[in-house]
This record gives C-alpha cells, sequence and structure tokens, in this order.
C-alpha cells in the first residue's frame, strides 16, 4: 500500500491518494465476502452459507470490492494519516478512482484538518497581579482585625476620628422645615458604611453639631432635589479599644500560646492564600490575552460540537458532585437553557481557540518532544490507565496525540516564560513566586502533566 498526500491550506483540507495492488486487496475481498455472507439473505440458502459466486452476482462484483477496500483503508488509516503528517478532525469521504472491478485499485480520501491560527506579539503580553511579596504591615493588618473582632467600645469627648463609631441623626431641611428621615442610625467611619459624603461631613464633628451634607453635582438632578438639603446630627462618638496583644489575647482566639506564633500563622495562611490567588489571576489573564492575539478566530464546526459536548459532559458532572438539579441551578443562576447553552458554547469555542493557539506557538518557537520524553509520557499514561491499550501495543495516531500533548505543554511553558509579570506596584514577578516553579524551563518539569490532556479520537 502506497499513500500520498495533497494539501489545500486555504480550505484546511487535503486529498490523501492511496494505491493498492490486486495482490493487497485479495485477502480483504475474501473478509468482505464472509461479512456480507452473514448479512445478507438469499432465497434458497441459508444465511452465512451463500456461495461467493453467488453473492457477487447479487450484489455485483463493485459493492464486494468496494467492501474490501473501505477495510484494506480502515486497517491502514491511522498510519497513513500520520505518515503523511496530517492532523485530520472527522472521518474522511472515501471515493475509488480506479480498479472498481478488478485489478490495482487507486482510492481518493477528502479529509478536513485542524485548522492553523497565528498569535502574533505574545513577546508583548504584559501581565498585572496584586502584591505578591506579603510586609509586617500585612500581618498586623490581619491581627487589627481580629483584635477588633474583640475590641470594646468607649464613648469619647473629642470630634469624630477615622475609625470611630458615630451615632448621629440623617436630617433633611426644605426651607425653615428640618425632617428626620433617619434617625440614630450608627456607623463606623472607614469601612465603607455609609456614603463618603457622610464620612466626609462626620469627620472632625463633636457631638451635637450639625454638619451639612455637600449636595450632589448633577446636571440631571431636579429642582426639589437641588432646594433640598441634608444634614447630619451628632449623637454619639465612640472609640474601639483593641485588646492588648498579648499572650492572653492569643489563647483566646487561637491555639497558639504566643504572639510569634500567631503572627507566623497569620502570615502562613496569607502567603498561601495570596500566592494561590495571584497564580489563578496569572493563569486568566494569560488565556485572555493569548485568545485576544489569536487570529481567525473561525472554528470548524466539528472542533466546536466536540468541545460543546465536552463542556456539557463537564458541566454535568459538577451538577451531580454538588447535588444540585438543573432546575434548580438555572434558578440560582436566574438563566434559562438556552442562555446556560450559549454560557458552555462560548467556553468551548474558547477552549478549541485556545489548543490551536497553543499549537501555533509550538510552531513559531520550534518546540519540539525527544524520544524520550515521549517514552516516559506513554510509559506514564499507560501506567495511570489514561492510555487504552490496544493489541500489538500503542498506534502511530495514539503515539501523535500523546507527542502533540507534550508540545502544546511545552509551548505553555515557553509562553509563561516569555510574558511581562509584574504586581500592581511595579515590581517583577517570577513563576516562582506563583508556585510555578514546574513552568521554569530550566526547572524539574514535575507537574506539567496538569496541563495535560486525555488522549482520545482524532475527532477531538
Amino acid at each position: 500500500m502506497r499513500s500520498s498526500a495533497e494539501l489545500h491550506q486555504e480550505s484546511n483540507s487535503a486529498v490523501v491518494t492511496i494505491e493498492l495492488r490486486d495482490e493487497e486487496l485479495r485477502p480483504y475481498l475474501d473478509q468482505a465476502v464472509r461479512k456480507l455472507r452473514s448479512q445478507v439473505r438469499i432465497p434458497g440458502f441459508r444465511k452465512g452459507h451463500v456461495p461467493a459466486s453467488v453473492l457477487v452476482a447479487r450484489l455485483g462484483q463493485e459493492a464486494v470490492r468496494r467492501e474490501a477496500v473501505e477495510d484494506a483503508v480502515q486497517e491502514s488509516y491511522e498510519e497513513v494519516i500520520v505518515d503523511n503528517g496530517l492532523d485530520v478532525i472527522e472521518s474522511p469521504s472515501l471515493r475509488i478512482v480506479d480498479g472498481a472491478q478488478e485489478g490495482d485499485v487507486k482510492v481518493e480520501l477528502d479529509v478536513a484538518l485542524r485548522p492553523v491560527v497565528r498569535v502574533e506579539g505574545i513577546g508583548s503580553i504584559e501581565i498585572e497581579l496584586p502584591r505578591v511579596e506579603l510586609t509586617e504591615a500585612d500581618v498586623d493588618a490581619v491581627i487589627d482585625s481580629i483584635r477588633e473582632q474583640m475590641a470594646t467600645l468607649q464613648e469619647v469627648d473629642r470630634p469624630v476620628a477615622e475609625g470611630d463609631q458615630v451615632t448621629f441623626n440623617v436630617i433633611t431641611v426644605e426651607g425653615d422645615t428640618e425632617d428626620v428621615v433617619t434617625p440614630y442610625l450608627t456607623a463606623r467611619l472607614g469601612k465603607g458604611e455609609v456614603a463618603p459624603e457622610f464620612e466626609a461631613a462626620l469627620l472632625g464633628a463633636s457631638v451635637g453639631d450639625k454638619v451639612a451634607v455637600p449636595a450632589p453635582v448633577d446636571g440631571d438632578t431636579d429642582n426639589e432635589a437641588q432646594t433640598q438639603k441634608t444634614i447630619l446630627e451628632v449623637l454619639a462618638i465612640r472609640e474601639l479599644v483593641l485588646p492588648d496583644l498579648d499572650a492572653d489575647f492569643v489563647a483566646q482566639v487561637s491555639e497558639f500560646t504566643t504572639v510569634d506564633e500567631l503572627r507566623e500563622d497569620v502570615r502562613t495562611s496569607m502567603a498561601s492564600r495570596r500566592i494561590a490567588e495571584a497564580r489563578s489571576l496569572f493563569e486568566q489573564q494569560l488565556y485572555q490575552k493569548v485568545l485576544e492575539l489569536t487570529e481567525p478566530k473561525t472554528i470548524p464546526e466539528v472542533l466546536l460540537n466536540s468541545a460543546y459536548q465536552q463542556e456539557l459532559h463537564e458541566f454535568g458532572h459538577a451538577l451531580d458532585g454538588s447535588g444540585i438539579s438543573l432546575r434548580r441551578y438555572l434558578e440560582m443562576s436566574q438563566q434559562d437553557e438556552n442562555a446556560l447553552a450559549g454560557q458552555l458554547s462560548s467556553k468551548a469555542a474558547q477552549s478549541v481557540l485556545w489548543d490551536l493557539a497553543l499549537r501555533a506557538i509550538a510552531v513559531d518557537e520550534a518546540v519540539s518532544v525527544d524520544t524520550q520524553e515521549l517514552e516516559e509520557e506513554i510509559e506514564k499514561l499507560n501506567t495511570s490507565g489514561a492510555l487504552e491499550p490496544r493489541r500489538g501495543g500503542i498506534s502511530p495516531l495514539q503515539e501523535f496525540q500523546v507527542r502533540t500533548s507534550l508540545i502544546k505543554q511545552k509551548a505553555y511553558r515557553r509562553l509563561a516564560n516569555i510574558v511581562s509579570i509584574k504586581d500592581s506596584d511595579g515590581n517583577p514577578v517570577t513563576l516562582s513566586q506563583l508556585g510555578l516553579d514546574q513552568l521554569l524551563e530550566a526547572g524539574n518539569d514535575a507537574g506539567a502533566e496538569e496541563l495535560a490532556e486525555p488522549v482520545g479520537s482524532s475527532e477531538e
């Protein structure tokens, strides 16, 4: 069997030509006769016992040979497409060009190929994250918030300061008429519990003072609102008295015995949470910025449908795990089934585009996988059961898929090392600071398998 391929890049397709000598086809002709004999009923013969000559006469030589050709092509199909370097995304259509009746056979397969995209400008990607590094002031702020939860309130005879709890009346004034619209409102300043203009008016006021709230500057404000004023009457001022930061306090709020132990626990928890949040933001931003740079964004229907089914499966699995019915989920999310389908379809489209982008980056960055890496990955997948075993070992297509998955992992690592990462203060952030040492190209590759995709069919 010999094969060749003619690529049509403008349509993301190819025509594969396969040639079979007559002697190569004969075993498949015998196989086709046996298969058709078990399927066809001919009067006067028991099913499965129809003579070959009668079967061919009844069905026609061309029909029997086509069955044989399809079997021969199917058996060698994976090897043919891999040998010709084709990334096929759906089942091909087959036509017999020569040899439909006798002799050598020439077959053509029309195959749809995975589209190729462009991802230009990845070197200019900048990702901004919240500050990752902790300071002692960060730790102090958390401990102070714990102390505030156990604080007591004490009335003071001084003007209002930031952090005080203030009780006041909200009064509207129109002409000579005052109307207490909200009596005895209590709020702590600096916590966003009241409007900013209220806080600004109250700061510096004393008990008994009536302070005016600046009127909003808005061209759409009606005349009645413009003639009405708001004033705040301060009734009481209380300050928070924090408990002493000592061993007694530590014992009350934790299982620790010293302030240093509490501080270290707060520091560790904060660092872990901050790193996890920054890492998640990094991955989200990188994903979106790469998608923005990827062109064209047109996705073949077969890929979109496959990705949509995968999203639907994962969504259903998540619902089952949460114990929430679909109806209840739709009620909670305030959407209908059409909106949910649109949401999943959008995620599917992004997933396909991301896959295409990683493949394009791998090509642009000349990413490759050596034999040892491939063998180690195959062994790992065999051990975990992620690779479906086949008689005679891994198939050419499975090997191609494993290699592709490894190449995409390497492309992601290359991408992560190329982009610029900074915090909100403009300081550089390293992958190590995000707990992503596995993405360092010169470092340990352990953990990169998290980016791998399950080995599936060529239609995925």
